[in-house]
């Protein structure tokens, strides 16, 4: 999405964006029916290292084919493309798309390497140094989207830190919530939570779901809508695949699960993000690994306040106390009381939203964002 904002928003007098897509998914068709020129489907890996995504031990041949794949983008697909786009410059939307980068600088065309998510430290740290000197090679400039992001290349004059932004435009106080109400029978008037992290370890479901279930006890009442891809998927009982990480997380899910199921509402994955927010009093974020979360600057846009957790770089688009509230995620008690508070006293819920949107209409525009993307491609030359 930041990456369509931007392209929405360049001067399109100056420049003509194209984009190439390694995978098919339904963000290909939004750029599509936006008249936004694209190239590619390859069907190939990137070589992923990032705190979402990277190649555990038991990843083997999905690392395997990450690392094929970026030798046969090297060595022949991305000349390919780039022969036939002849771009100006290439804006890499990800640090994962070494290979391209390196391609890229091999034909003397300048590169951006825009850092969306913070390098995963890995087993041993050599995935982790590979990545950060590959990146720090043969870009032009790097763009993290905070400091934390940028922290691998901080002595590097290359660094440019560009907020993610937000369209103001979309996400605003004035949204129609109603129409999600009666989708999902919610009545306006209970209290209602948002987790926009479906089923998801490194987002925090568990958490979440462990701080519902303690709400409950005092706010019976509350409803926790958990939005985005949600299939716990389990093996069964005899097979010894339920031994593994991510079974073992899905079945500490399904059991407390069964105790606050009649309070949850399951969206599934949504595209109406700003419908969603609108009808919540609260967003919660307890993440388990540190990445940048655009609800939150969505839901400042909108005025609502947001509980998360107090790991970088949240700490960087919530000041605490202030636009919302950053709390360990093993104090599950302080989360349910900051919780609370925001539910039942309606001054404080307003006056924290109304300090978040405050600070994201300084921080989070996209013309703040634009702006600045363009003066480093006319930097390039």
């Amino acid at each position: 999405m930041s990456l369509y904002y931007l392209i929405k928003n360049l001067d399109k007098t100056k420049y003509e964006p194209v984009v190439l897509f390694l995978h098919n998914s339904p963000v290909v068709d939004l750029y599509k029916q936006n008249n936004i020129k694209i190239a590619g489907i390859l069907n190939i890996n990137d070589f992923s290292h990032t705190n979402i995504y990277w190649y555990r031990w038991y990843h083997a041949k999905y690392f395997a084919k990450a690392c094929l794949d970026s030798l046969k983008t090297y060595i022949y697909v991305a000349n390919k493309y780039l022969k036939e786009i002849k771009p100006d410059i290439v804006h890499l939307n990800t640090s994962s798309l070494i290979a391209w980068a390196h391609a890229a600088k091999k034909n003397n065309i300048p590169v951006i390497t825009h850092v969306r998510e913070p390098l995963s430290e890995g087993y041993f740290g050599l995935r982790r140094n590979f990545v950060k000197k590959s990146v720090l090679k043969n870009s032009t400039f790097i763009v993290p989207i905070s400091q934390n992001d940028a922290k691998p290349w901080a002595k590097s004059n290359k660094i440019n830190i560009i907020y993610n932004p937000v369209d103001h435009n979309k996400f605003n106080k004035h949204i129609d919530k109603n129409d999600f109400l009666q989708k999902y029978n919610l009545d306006l008037n209970e209290p209602k939570i948002l987790f926009l992290g479906g089923l998801s370890q490194e987002k925090g479901t568990l958490i979440a779901f462990k701080i519902f279930e303690q709400l409950l006890l005092i706010m019976p009442e509350a409803k926790l809508i958990v939005a985005g891809y949600f299939d716990l998927n389990l093996s069964s009982k005899y097979s010894l695949k339920k031994y593994f990480v991510r079974n073992r997380y899905n079945l500490k899910v399904k059991n407390i699960l069964e105790n606050i199921k009649e309070n949850i509402v399951f969206t599934g994955p949504i595209t109406n993000v700003e419908q969603a927010i609108a009808a919540c009093d609260v967003l919660i974020n307890p993440f388990t690994v540190s990445h940048f979360s655009r609800p939150i600057i969505e839901a400042g846009f909108m005025s609502k306040p947001v509980i998360a957790s107090r790991i970088a770089p949240l700490d960087e688009i919530i000041i605490h106390g202030v636009t919302g509230y950053l709390i360990d995620t093993n104090n599950i008690g302080v989360w349910v009381e900051k919780l609370y508070g925001l539910l039942t006293n309606k001054k404080l819920n307003e006056t924290l939203g109304k300090n978040a949107y405050e600070l994201c209409n300084k921080t989070f525009t996209v013309d703040m964002h634009v702006s600045k993307i363009e003066n480093l491609y006319d930097k390039c030359y």
